[in-house]
């Protein structure tokens, strides 16, 4: 329902007191907190064939999620006093959890969103036939990884990719691939500003005009996409020399900007309008990184290995009527292949003739994606 108020009376007593007025931008959307967003924070008990991997990703009622096996036996007390030795815990659709689906090995699982890496562990000490509760820091599943090919695993060094692994990065990855966030990311992960930071950020935004200093995207109509960064990191330094502004698709790529979780809506913006200014200038497969959503680097470095020929970044697909019915996040046009987030999107393209892939099929189909650009 739309509703309309008269807020003339407020913006003349806002002119009288000799205020500015402040520009702001409303979102029509309303996304409540759901009880099974408060159940995945605390750790939900499934089985396993509720938990679904449409995207290569685990995923349960749309929320991204990891899972484990909670009950450690007879090993609780050694899971407890050195995590590395419990349980690995699996964030992908990986060979492990694709062999116990063979052998029909149906576990009941424990998944939940919560990023505090702390996992609760239970078991029973046979010498005293006593249960054991408790929390440790279990580890991810090292074939998850390479099934992802998370920051690289298949082409780079796996071990400091392995040790440096954090949740909250990892979720961040692939935001733009689910609707929800995690609870209590929004409350748990935002920096402290100063006081004024609002009147500040608002003051070098407009000092650059709503550009991004990165991108070079013109969000003059989009200001909420536009953010300020820090460059040094420290949240209390305003200096104008400390400050930049960056759309939040550059802005999300920064180093140590785990805390920002961004839609796909707004990524598929953002590539949009660098599309329609001419942004999408791509000379090297580090400007494809660049560009495109961090969701995808992975499929990104198997195809810079494999040496095709450098992939257009959100292309839009139009049918007949030349209305615009997909957005591809990578594309060869000449060759009509693609790489797709949104299902819906990847069927649409399909019937007009594009063979296309998902993350998951792109990466387990990596030879056979890239002959199709031979």
């Amino acid at each position: 329902m739309k509703l309309t108020v008269d807020l003339s009376l407020l913006h003349q007593a806002v002119k009288t007191m000799g205020a500015d007025i402040i520009d702001f931008e409303l979102s029509s959307e309303l996304i409540p907190i759901e009880p099974i967003d408060k159940q995945l924070s605390e750790g939900l008990e499934v089985n396993f064939e509720d938990i679904e991997f449409d995207t290569g990703l685990a995923s349960y009622q749309g929320r991204q999620v990891l899972l484990y096996i909670k009950d450690h036996g007879s090993r609780v007390l050694t899971a407890l006093e050195d995590g590395s030795r419990g349980n690995k815990f699996h964030i992908a659709d990986c060979v492990t959890l694709d062999d116990m689906r063979k052998r029909g090995r149906f576990e009941r699982y424990v998944v939940t969103n919560n990023l505090t890496e702390s996992f609760p562990v239970s078991g029973i000490v046979w010498e005293t036939n006593q249960i054991v509760e408790g929390e440790t820091q279990l580890k991810v599943c090292k074939n998850c990884l390479n099934h992802l090919n998370y920051k690289g695993y298949k082409t780079k060094p796996k071990g400091p990719i392995f040790h440096a692994f954090s949740l909250a990065d990892f979720f961040d990855t692939y935001s733009s691939f689910f609707k929800f966030m995690p609870s209590g990311v929004a409350n748990s992960q935002i920096p402290h500003y100063t006081k004024d930071w609002d009147e500040v950020s608002k003051g070098i935004r407009q000092k650059f005009n709503y550009q991004c200093q990165q991108c070079g995207v013109d969000l003059s109509r989009n200001k909420r996409l536009l953010h300020v960064h820090h460059i040094n990191g420290v949240k209390s330094d305003n200096r104008d020399s400390n400050l930049t502004p960056l759309c939040c698709d550059c802005h999300r790529k920064q180093p140590n900007h785990q805390h920002m979780f961004i839609k796909h809506e707004e990524t598929k913006l953002i590539a949009r309008l660098r599309n329609e200014q001419g942004l999408n200038v791509k000379e090297s497969w580090k400007d494809i990184y660049d560009l495109a959503d961090p969701g995808v680097h992975g499929v990104i470095d198997l195809l810079e290995k494999y040496h095709v020929s450098l992939p257009e970044v959100g292309q839009q697909i139009q049918n007949e009527k030349r209305e615009v019915v997909a957005e591809l996040e990578l594309s060869w046009p000449l060759k009509k292949v693609g790489v797709a987030i949104n299902k819906p999107e990847a069927v649409a393209a399909t019937k007009l003739g594009w063979k296309v892939y998902s993350m998951r099929h792109a990466l387990s189909r990596i030879e056979q994606l890239t002959n199709n650009l031979r």
